[in-house]
């Protein structure tokens, strides 16, 4: 479990995280402290007075991270993020509502409430512009030196500028002698231009000199080109060297297919496949499918009739999709479609596609038309999280464009998954390709605690519609 955090949330952002429960916690303490003048009672008629101030903590908090307002990426204007924030609050205020209709005991008074608010509100803006300024400021990124000769560095780069948090610094760009690399490549980058060096002997020197404890290496050719025994004092001395491709990575959550060598895939961390991990995960599979079909029972009634009113044609939609190790499976979905939605042959999902009914783009937004797939889970063809399943049609088409597609079968494919939650409908060989970039990410990574987290992003991106055709 502590490697899932360190690996996709820097420590800084825990941090961040759980000085704010303190002083969400202390916020709504104040207002009682404030509202009954200096003394805070004991209620002997009611729970303790700091499980309810916590039951407050926590459901603020999970409502904050639905609201976006833990990711950090940009930057965000003091306007959209009050409007955020309150818009967060709005709906703590709902659900905590319906929490002490159904339990009394947690109710604080009202005086206490509101009080509470207009401090947690002052505190949740300032908070959060004073770390939106120290991340731009930079004051706790580490300093790095890399090693480039083309477009590897580039996507890291863009990445580290792009990624308000990202909580690195290129302090010296150095480029190989040999490389043919010119000076105008890094135009319109951002960067001065007096922090990129070709005098690669100074590397070490560099480093030590000012105190910088990692190198990245982001060639692309290496052989003739790669300083080994610079890199190799470097790393003698304490200086961390880290290749460029697991360096964007861990940076970015992505696989940049089109950087990465077999070996690279072969030698490097990942791909582990435990028998307790894979039981695991067949039993999260198994139970939280059963429990999906018993809760959206009523749901899947409503949008069985709803289908048959709107349009003519069958209430599911059945397809035959490529499943673990390419083997073909039937895949159930409500049809969101019109019947002759193929009359012209098979064709990629478009934005604001015609073929689509006005029930069905509403089941698409939200993401219901899903629901039978918890079938496919049940039997063993799919699981809850994994690559998404794609037609035969387009595999193979895909296979003969994309390195290592077909490497993402490994896996059972799944409802949802880390491709899905970071990255809109694919309706292109491009968007297959950015996918992919993710999908290798899971495969490579995959473990229990990531699942959890990928179906906690998924329960947001369901409520708020996003990436839907």
């Amino acid at each position: 479990m502590l490697k899932f955090f360190n690996k996709y949330y820097p420590i800084r952002n825990l941090v961040f995280f759980f000085l704010e429960s303190l002083f969400v916690f202390f916020s709504v303490y104040l207002g009682i402290y404030l509202f009954y003048n200096g003394h805070v009672p004991v209620h002997n008629m009611r729970l303790n007075i700091w499980i309810r101030i916590g039951v407050i903590t926590l459901i603020l908090q999970i409502t904050l991270y639905y609201c976006s307002l833990y990711e950090f990426k940009y930057r965000v204007s003091l306007l959209e993020l009050f409007l955020k924030i309150i818009q967060a609050i709005g709906i703590t205020c709902i659900v905590l509502s319906a929490v002490y209709f159904l339990y009394p005991p947690l109710i604080l008074e009202q005086g206490i409430f509101f009080i509470g608010l207009a401090i947690l509100l002052l505190f949740l803006v300032s908070w959060r512009i004073l770390y939106q300024y120290l991340c731009q400021s930079g004051i706790w990124n580490e300093n790095i030196i890399m090693i480039m000769d083309g477009g590897l560095g580039l996507h890291i780069i863009n990445e580290i500028q792009d990624n308000l948090d990202s909580g690195y610094n290129i302090k010296y760009i150095f480029v190989p002698p040999h490389s043919s690399l010119k000076d105008d490549f890094f135009e319109g980058s951002g960067l001065k231009q007096d922090i990129i060096k070709r005098d690669v002997d100074k590397l070490c020197r560099c480093a030590l000199e000012n105190n910088i404890r990692k190198i990245v290496v982001a060639l692309e050719e290496r052989r003739g080109v790669s300083p080994i025994k610079l890199l190799l004092e470097c790393k003698t001395r304490g200086v961390y060297i880290v290749d460029g491709v697991t360096f964007y990575e861990n940076l970015s959550g992505k696989v940049l297919v089109t950087q990465v060598v077999p070996s690279w895939l072969i030698f490097s961390q990942g791909f582990a496949r435990y028998k307790l991990q894979l039981l695991v995960k067949r039993t999260f599979d198994i139970f939280f499918s059963l429990i999906g079909l018993i809760i959206l029972s009523p749901i899947f009634f409503i949008i069985s009739l709803l289908i048959k009113l709107t349009s003519p044609g069958p209430i599911f939609f059945t397809q035959i999709r490529v499943g673990q190790w390419e083997n073909p499976y039937k895949m159930f979905k409500f049809r969101t479609m019109r019947q002759d939605a193929e009359k012209d042959g098979v064709k990629w999902a478009q934005k604001d596609d015609p073929r689509v009914t006005s029930i069905g783009k509403f089941l698409r937004r939200f993401r219901l038309d899903e629901i039978p797939q918890f079938w496919n889970v049940i039997k063993g063809d799919m699981s809850f999280v994994g690559p998404r399943p794609e037609r035969p049609e387009f595999v193979e088409q895909l296979k003969a464009k994309i390195p290592y597609y077909g490497e993402r079968h490994c896996l059972k494919p799944g409802i949802t998954g880390w491709a899905q939650v970071n990255y809109p409908y694919g309706a292109s060989e491009e968007d297959a390709l950015k996918k992919l970039e993710y999908d290798l990410f899971y495969v490579k990574n995959m473990t229990i605690f990531f699942d959890i987290y990928i179906v906690l992003k998924t329960i947001k991106t369901v409520f708020t519609g996003e990436g839907a055709r």
